[in-house]
């Protein structure tokens, strides 16, 4: 019995961890309907509310991504941007803006986390997923290139090593 019980915590270990590296990445194409960034109240770490199509740059491009405080690659990936963004905006201009989807009871916990790993990019809060869900992300990290003009042109689900490189390139394609 222990064996199986064994081998069951080992498979839905190894099912979890292969759903959280898995990087899904969609390009979106130019068209007559191109899709944009919605207009959705979300709020400033300080509880103010904002509409989430101020957030986004008119001069450069916006890198969108929600995330959350109880998930590992969304920290990871955050941490791996916040290593480079220096550089990737004396580069490219880009604006970094990350949307907490972190529930109601834990949004408190986000202020104090993004100080103590000291992000220089805007941190916002989507306590209801209305911006998350407007933007049909289904999980976290989902990430979002958004173009000067509010245009959504590129986007990414799951976070690996390695998956900065991808996003810098595509930052750099948009410029």
């Amino acid at each position: 019995m222990k064996k199986i019980i064994s081998i069951g915590i080992v498979a839905l270990f190894a099912i979890s961890i292969s759903a959280f590296s898995t990087t899904k990445i969609k390009n979106h194409k130019k068209s007559e309907t191109s899709i944009k960034m919605p207009s959705v109240l979300i709020k400033t770490l300080n509880g103010e509310s904002i509409n989430s199509q101020n957030i986004i740059s008119n001069e450069k491009p916006t890198l969108l991504i929600f995330w959350a405080t109880c998930c590992a690659p969304c920290k990871k990936e955050l941490s791996t941007i916040s290593n480079v963004y220096k550089q990737w905006k004396n580069e490219t201009g880009i604006n970094i803006v990350a949307i907490s989807v972190d529930i109601p009871r834990y949004a408190n916990g986000v202020a104090p986390f993004v100080k103590n790993n000291k992000w220089d990019f805007d941190v916002y809060l989507d306590v209801e997923r209305n911006l998350m869900h407007k933007m049909n992300a289904t999980s976290t990290p989902h990430s979002f290139l958004i173009s000067k003009t509010g245009e959504i042109v590129w986007e990414k689900q799951g976070f690996t090593s390695g998956d900065e490189l991808d996003i810098i390139k595509k930052i750099k394609e948009l410029i």
